[in-house]
């Protein structure tokens, strides 16, 4: 049966994931963490902060209490929202996923882990919302599957559904625009979180640092049509 991963994921799948997960959430560890290492590493300091698929703004919640940013969580779990409003009161909360119902401007946004699990008719115009979103000349953290193909993988968690994880290079089709630009790339292994050039095929991860450039690093011409 041919599902809409999105609405999967909004109907029930996004809580169930929440469920599963609590208790490693719990024992998130900000110093390890690859999307908080690159803010320190390039030494970012964003006055507003958007992570798209943020749970209970666990990340967020680090965020803000390091540098005092403004944050806000995009999330399609209910019960990870009721969760993340309990605990992290400085985290304010969206619900949403692959389309983002915000108008404002961020300096940074995150998307660590969720480009793999939106639909593929979704894809591209979830790419472009978040783009709207981000104030030209700053920053986009991406982090997903590394695949060295476009790779598929059944989702085992809903067996009796068309569910899949979808594992490719999701900073390439930023950087093909030309309007964005790596500033960092690090590779890891997804089962031990850590930092790893030899992690295997199926459990290599990538986290890029962009920057979204759109007129500056254009070089002037001297053809005129």
């Amino acid at each position: 049966m041919q599902s809409n991963q999105d609405q999967v994921f909004a109907d029930f799948e996004g809580d169930k994931w929440f469920e599963r997960n609590m208790d490693a959430l719990e024992r998130f560890d900000p110093e390890a963490d690859f999307p908080l290492r690159l803010i320190e590493l390039y030494y970012l300091r964003p006055g507003s902060v958007l992570e798209v698929g943020a749970a209970n703004g666990y990340r967020l919640a680090a965020i803000s209490e390091r540098y005092g940013a403004r944050v806000v969580a995009v999330e399609p779990s209910v019960e990870a929202i009721l969760d993340g409003e309990s605990r992290f009161p400085c985290v304010e909360f969206v619900r949403g996923a692959s389309a983002i119902p915000l108008q404002e401007l961020f300096d940074l946004i995150i998307v660590n882990f969720v480009f793999h699990w939106i639909d593929r008719d979704n894809l591209l115009r979830s790419i472009a919302g978040i783009d709207r979103l981000l104030v030209d000349g700053d920053f986009l953290i991406i982090g997903d599957f590394f695949p060295s193909n476009l790779t598929k993988v059944r989702y085992h968690h809903l067996a009796e559904q068309e569910v899949y994880t979808f594992k490719q290079n999701y900073a390439a089709t930023f950087l093909a625009s030309g309007l964005y630009h790596p500033v960092c790339f690090i590779t890891g292994d997804h089962s031990s979180k850590t930092l790893m050039g030899e992690a295997a095929e199926d459990k290599r991860i990538g986290v890029w640092l962009l920057r979204k450039m759109l007129k500056e690093h254009y070089v002037e011409g001297s053809f005129h049509p």
